[in-house]
């Protein structure tokens, strides 16, 4: 005999709403390194560092 066991209603799953969260920010970081590569005086060594330090 197989004893079930099942969540109460009360306690929910926020993992969706995690990862969506975590999708969103990393949309607006890329975002704002396409926005800021845009610049006359940005060169690969820029973008090369940006992305090496935080």
């Amino acid at each position: 005999m197989a004893i079930s066991y099942t969540m109460p209603s009360s306690v929910r799953s926020y993992d969706g709403l995690i990862i969506f969260g975590y999708i969103a920010f990393a949309v607006v970081i890329l975002a704002a390194i396409y926005f800021a590569s845009g610049g006359p005086s940005f060169t690969d060594a820029d973008l090369s560092a940006m992305a090496m330090m935080p």
